[in-house]
């Protein structure tokens, strides 16, 4: 699954922010822009760290925002940014990050896979920082999609 919705209109790399909001509106503008969430969605992931505190930030250097599926989600998708410099999430010994995904998710279930996929990935230490410094799209893909291969 993780293969069939990361490509090259949802992986941006290096991107400049100033701080973690401008990080999940930059990887919610891809979500947007490939139609997978409606606008106001951008704004409930950005709200969720607000309300619940930086909980998003699920490993040291990766944030993974995400809001309900009432919030404006059309269909399952993930988006994934790299920052051309890490930004504090306020999330303690895992800031700084700057590896940054979104996730669109339906419902409370269709995702499952999807995040076993992305969980592989992430415990590549090598992969992930070969992905944290390629400034190339279709290498990062090409990474992600062998490392999946490998496992199956």
């Amino acid at each position: 699954m993780l293969e069939s919705l990361l490509s090259s209109s949802t992986i941006s790399l290096q991107v400049h922010v100033e701080n973690w909001q401008e990080a999940g509106q930059k990887a919610g503008e891809l979500l947007l822009e490939n139609n997978i969430v409606e606008e106001r969605y951008i704004q409930s992931m950005i709200d969720g760290v607000y309300e619940y505190g930086p909980y998003i930030v699920i490993a040291p250097g990766i944030a993974l925002f995400h809001a309900r599926p009432e919030e404006g989600v059309k269909e399952i998708g993930l988006t994934m940014i790299t920052l051309e410099n890490p930004v504090d999430f306020g999330a303690g010994n895992k800031d700084p990050v700057d590896l940054v995904f979104a996730l669109g998710a339906v419902d409370h279930n269709t995702h499952l896979n999807l995040m076993a996929e992305l969980m592989r990935v992430l415990q590549d230490k090598q992969l992930l920082e070969m992905i944290r410094t390629e400034e190339n799209v279709d290498r990062v893909l090409n990474m992600i999609n062998k490392k999946l291969r490998e496992e199956n």
